[in-house]
């Protein structure tokens, strides 16, 4: 028997989603590579506004789709849906490969590090397995992956529950973070306006804070477990960005404030740079507590989140149908949620992490935007009714985010080929494998039927 989603999820829990798969490595990563592109704080504070304002028009449009089309998946469902097959399968393969599947990966890799601050005697770089590579620091990322996949195996009740718990704490402890350092007072607001050398790469650095805060959609994906979608939806969607956006500004005005010039050299431990410099040895060791914490949040809610993607995609008979199965008690796509944690433990034992965030930031960006463009399709074939939300500032919102999205995409092509280009490579590998696939029958021309969740459930059976 083919069991069903189960829709339990609250808007509370939609928004934890939403918050906590964007706070997570971004925030504590991006900062220096986008100060050393712009050269200057403002500029770069500039840059992080641009990111928020895309971020938000991203989810005011995602908010009448999901509205429109309140089933699982996310923009897969969307792009299948308007534009065709090809398309919803080229989104889902961007999100097995990078979306998710790297994207945790790194991310429990930079909650590894993290968190081997607080442990001084242990060396993450010690090898655990020498014939294999495997280090200390990149087993324990895997296990992290693999212990999240199974507890979200539970459900998406459960699931809500943590994300909302974590979320809770993950705001609590930015606000106060923030707020203590200033206080503290060992920083400098000249710093804010002083300037350098600016690499020049902008749109690079737009690509970057986008992998920042990649995850404003995440409450899309599950909109096939949420109770009364037409309602919820909207509220976690731009209520979690707004948030994020918020909390971000908040944290770059903070590390400008705490960071001298001779500090912001392109580097991956920003956080823990600032938090020295405003409370010490001892404090950082708290703030790196917390930071992994906010990253694990932020690898919890992209593990149940991914999975969600492959099951409507094996309902479309677009990947293999044992994605599509749903758990009798628990109404979990557990297979689904076993081997993204596979291949995410594979990856994050490689210890690498290379040009991911230009890598994955644009790969992300041109789905969105395709996603984006296409509310006018619909809104040319079904204009929207009351029970839809529907976007402010229609049709210029939209415009404005394909819009930025063409041009970082032209712009990040021309500054940084290698990164970008290999995302349009995996793109094109993608195109070859759907052909492929449909010339050797794996992939048939019509989708096989399969039940929706439901849209009235809100209680296990």
């Amino acid at each position: 028997m083919t069991h069903k989603l189960h829709r339990a999820l609250s808007v509370w829990g939609a928004t934890a989603f939403v918050v906590t798969n964007m706070v997570g490595t971004g925030i504590f990563t991006v900062p220096a590579f986008v100060r050393a592109s712009t050269g200057n704080g403002l500029a770069a504070l500039g840059v992080w506004i641009a990111g928020a304002f895309l971020a938000l028009c991203g989810a005011l449009c995602y908010a009448e789709l999901a509205t429109r089309m309140p089933e699982a998946g996310g923009e897969y469902y969307y792009l299948t849906r308007i534009y065709g097959r090809l398309w919803g399968f080229l989104s889902g393969w961007i999100s097995f490969f990078v979306g998710f599947s790297a994207a945790i990966a790194a991310a429990a890799l930079g909650a590894v590090g993290y968190a081997a601050t607080l442990f001084p005697q242990w060396d993450t770089s010690k090898p655990l397995f020498s014939s294999l590579g495997i280090t200390q620091g990149s087993a324990a990322a895997a296990l992290l992956i693999i212990v999240l996949s199974l507890f979200h195996s539970s459900g998406v009740r459960p699931s809500g529950r943590l994300q909302t718990a974590i979320a809770m704490l993950v705001v609590g402890a930015i606000l106060l973070f923030v707020f203590v350092g200033v206080s503290s007072g060992r920083g400098d607001w000249n710093r804010v306006v002083q300037g350098t050398q600016a690499t020049g790469l902008w749109w690079v650095a737009l690509l970057q804070v986008n992998f920042a805060y990649s995850g404003w959609n995440a409450a899309a994906y599950l909109a096939g477990e949420t109770i009364d979608p037409r309602r919820t939806l909207p509220r976690a969607l731009i209520g979690g960005t707004v948030i994020v956006g918020i909390l971000y500004l908040l944290l770059n005005l903070l590390f400008l404030y705490a960071l001298p010039l001779t500090d912001w050299a392109p580097k991956i431990a920003v956080g823990n740079l600032a938090s020295e410099r405003l409370f010490g040895p001892q404090g950082a060791l708290f703030v790196s507590g917390i930071i992994t914490l906010m990253i694990i949040g932020s690898v919890s809610s992209m593990t149940a989140a991914g999975p969600r993607v492959y099951y409507a995609m094996a309902r479309d008979s677009l990947a293999p149908a044992i994605f599509g199965h749903v758990s009798r008690r628990r109404r979990a796509p557990i297979y689904a949620l076993i081997v993204q944690g596979t291949i995410s433990s594979i990856l994050a034992l490689s210890g690498a992490f290379d040009d991911l965030l230009t890598y994955a930031g644009s790969a992300l960006l041109l789905f969105a935007g395709l996603a984006v463009a296409s509310v006018y399709w619909v809104r040319r074939d079904s204009p929207a009714s009351t029970s839809h939300f529907r976007i402010p500032g229609y049709p210029v919102t939209p415009a404005v985010f394909v819009a930025l999205v063409g041009v970082a995409w032209i712009e990040g092509l021309r500054e940084s080929p290698r990164a970008t280009g290999a995302a349009l490579a995996t793109i094109a590998l993608g195109v070859v494998i759907f052909f492929v696939g449909r010339a050797q029958g794996w992939i048939p021309d019509t989708p096989s039927p399969a039940p929706s969740s439901s849209p009235s459930s809100t209680t296990e059976n």
